[in-house]
């Protein structure tokens, strides 16, 4: 009676993990993959998820994003001046650096990446900002907060 048992147990995670791809494979053309399903939000709602006001003074051409499956991640992806932004980072983020060496292969010129501690009211545990300089002393920003 003990084996059945133990063959009950070693059998039922496999079984389940080819459900799981099974259910996952049937359904993924009638719902689509949850993982690259973008939405567009309002970037309101992209910067509350960071405990953000909104969209840093002098930042235009903004379009917001939110991802949501297992975790939530927002993108707000707008272009400001180089001043400003170095302005708003260190008045909402004290401290932060944007570097090259944050930018982990990203198409970027500069990165950073911010642990907060605690996490934000509105929801992210973390934000990666990524910014590509422009010649006319711009900045284009991906400000992307995330809660894992």
């Amino acid at each position: 009676m003990r084996h059945k048992r133990v063959l009950i147990a070693v059998l039922a995670f496999p079984v389940a993990f080819l459900g799981w791809v099974a259910w996952t494979f049937i359904t993924s053309p009638f719902f689509g993959d949850p993982m690259s399903q973008v939405e567009p939000v309002p970037c309101e709602e992209a910067m509350q998820y960071a405990d953000q006001d909104g969209l840093p003074k002098g930042a235009h051409d903004a379009k917001c994003t939110a991802l949501s499956w297992l975790d939530t991640t927002y993108t707000a992806h707008f272009t400001i001046t180089r001043t400003d932004l170095d302005a708003w980072l260190n008045d909402a983020y004290p401290g932060t650096h944007l570097t090259l060496e944050d930018c982990l292969g990203a198409p970027a010129d500069a990165c950073a990446h911010i642990e907060l501690n605690p996490p934000a009211d509105g929801g992210a545990m973390a934000i990666d900002i990524s910014v590509r300089y422009g010649e006319d002393s711009t900045a284009v920003v991906d400000f992307e907060p995330f809660d894992v």
